[in-house]
């Protein structure tokens, strides 16, 4: 076949065909379907086209389309109309675009879970779709993939020597591919434009999100393995920019364990080319037959989906109360704006005309009125500013903190009035090396607040304790104190602004109120979570960062 035929050949790829393991794992049932997938490009290539599930991927569980009749004949249909498509699982080449979309695929799925952008299944079925261009040349002619790939030029200039060798590049390939194979628009928007730039690729409709994510996991990927070109010219740095993200996250990421990867085996049983198995198109008609026949297994799938349902309806019962608190709180914020901008300039009348007077008053009287007037609009001012940092809190500027350095800094900070009010300050067991991704100063505020609270709270020779706990990707606060608690009226308005539990005129309520503003604009939350025969119990959550940055923090 002519060299500069094998992309206009690829580009006509009814499909990329599973292995005969594959096919088998396919027909026998989807529990082996995600291990297979990331040995087998072309399995994972079937299921994205014809079994793709809500959250971006075929393989999120659970998939009625994996365990359909129709899905088996499909595949019997193109096994028997086309003998093209098949990628050799024993070719080094094949092996290396796997290993580069394998890694690109945990790359995406980390870093959609630690920006929270888009869905980490998602990103990991783009980036683990970003070679197609390569693996529809791999099956059509794999001598002329390998001999571009060793071409001197290759390392220049990736796409202009796939042109020179394929006359389509694998981009243009791929962006055909996917729009003859009709997947969604936001996979093969991403797919094709992996070569572009942020601005370039915005232009042409891609979600940016996506397509920042997943551009920078394949170039991570290609970095630590292969170099075939896939994200040839892009500059990382606008990327970066637009996640909110340095290059330290991405090297941190790219240090984590990677997922362990079964390699295709060759079967005594088997051959791995199912073209060349007479048997399994046998195999796969009879599975066929048995998933018609056993329809009452889909009926008890069914009545586990439904039993699934309810127990989200309850799940959402449960939490409907926090997110009326959140709405309202939310409504608070926004009236509290309005009103401090409206009051604050009068305010600013009433204090500047006093404070003129007061400088030529020659009455006492008269002038401690003055003084009077003046410090009250002072004082209103003070609430004034908190009132503000509730509802239009300063930016958040995001980096790395090594938790035990701001548990100390509050405790140091809210020592002096706990020893004030003889109350005992203990600070718990808080990680030497835990770390929070967050805007350090606003959270040494709200935590400050949740403590500060405590200590007020809590009568003479009582405590109060500070603790930090790691769950999963998540950092918990927990706040206890030895005061009397919250009744259920103090408990249901603990975070409205204004709101105190104490004697009038003992705090402005806002403490709390901004502390849970500040905390949920980080990314995290703070509830109230006492038990009846436990201690009063705030909990602090906000998002944990990466463990590989700790060098960089302790040298700083």
């Amino acid at each position: 076949m002519p060299g500069k035929a094998v992309g206009r050949v690829a580009v006509d790829l009814p499909w990329l065909c599973p292995n005969t393991s594959s096919l088998v794992g396919l027909a026998e049932g989807p529990a082996s379907l995600s291990q297979l997938s990331s040995a087998d490009p072309a399995l994972f290539a079937f299921l994205t086209r014809f079994a793709l599930g809500d959250a971006g991927s075929p393989l999120v569980v659970p998939n009625e389309r994996l365990v359909s009749a129709t899905l088996l004949e499909t595949a019997v249909g193109y096994l028997t109309s086309t003998k093209d498509g098949w990628l050799d699982p024993s070719s080094r080449l094949v092996q290396d675009v796997g290993t580069v979309a394998n890694r690109a695929a945990h790359y995406a799925r980390t870093l959609a879970q630690f920006t929270e952008r888009v869905f980490p299944e998602g990103a990991e079925t783009a980036a683990r779709l970003a070679p197609l261009g390569w693996y529809a040349v791999l099956a059509i002619d794999e001598p002329a993939a390998d001999k571009c790939l060793r071409d001197a030029a290759f390392a220049d200039n990736p796409l202009l020597c796939q042109q020179a060798h394929w006359e389509l590049d694998h981009a243009a390939i791929a962006r055909r591919l996917v729009g003859r194979w009709k997947l969604p628009s936001w996979l093969s928007q991403t797919i094709g434009c992996l070569n572009l730039s942020l601005e370039a690729a915005i232009h042409l409709g891609v979600d940016a999100d996506l397509f920042a994510i997943v551009a920078l996991a394949v170039q991570a990927a290609e970095q630590g393995h292969t170099n075939l070109g896939l994200t040839h010219g892009i500059d990382a740095g606008p990327l970066l920019d637009h996640l909110g993200i340095d290059q330290e996250t991405i090297e941190a990421i790219v240090t984590l364990p990677q997922p362990r990867v079964a390699k295709p085996v060759a079967s005594k049983k088997w051959n791995s080319n199912p073209h060349q198995e007479p048997l399994i198109v046998n195999l796969l008609r009879s599975a066929v037959q048995a998933r018609r026949r056993n329809g009452s297994s889909l009926v008890v799938r069914l009545e586990e989906r439904i039993d699934a349902l309810h127990q989200s309806a309850a799940s959402l019962a449960e939490n409907a109360s926090e997110r009326l608190r959140d709405a309202k709180l939310a409504s608070l914020a926004e009236f509290a704006a309005g009103a401090g901008h409206e009051i604050n300039n009068p305010l600013a009348v009433i204090s500047g005309n006093a404070q003129r007077l007061l400088r030529t008053e020659q009455d006492d009287d008269r002038a401690d009125t003055l003084r009077t007037i003046v410090r009250q609009s002072q004082r209103i001012s003070g609430i004034l500013r908190e009132l503000m940092q509730f509802a239009r809190p300063p930016k958040v500027e995001k980096q790395m903190a090594l938790v035990l350095n701001l548990v100390n800094e509050v405790c140091q900070e809210l020592l002096p009035l706990a020893e004030a009010r003889g109350v005992r300050l203990e600070l718990g067991n808080a990680a030497a090396d835990a770390q929070l991704y967050a805007d350090p100063r606003q959270i040494h505020t709200a935590l400050a607040a949740v403590v500060r609270n405590g200590i007020e709270a809590a009568d003479h020779n009582g405590w109060v304790r500070l603790e930090c706990s790691r769950s999963g990707s998540s950092l918990h606060f927990t706040i206890e104190d030895s005061g009397a608690g919250l009744s259920a009226t103090a408990a249901e308005h603990a975070f409205d602004p204004f709101y105190s539990g104490r004697i009038a005129g003992r705090g402005r309520g806002l403490g709390l109120a901004t502390a849970w503003r500040l905390v949920r604009q980080n990314g995290g939350n703070l509830i109230h979570d006492s038990r009846a025969d436990g201690p009063t119990r705030f909990v602090l959550s906000l998002p944990a960062a990466m463990p590989a940055t700790l060098p960089e923090l302790r040298s700083a």
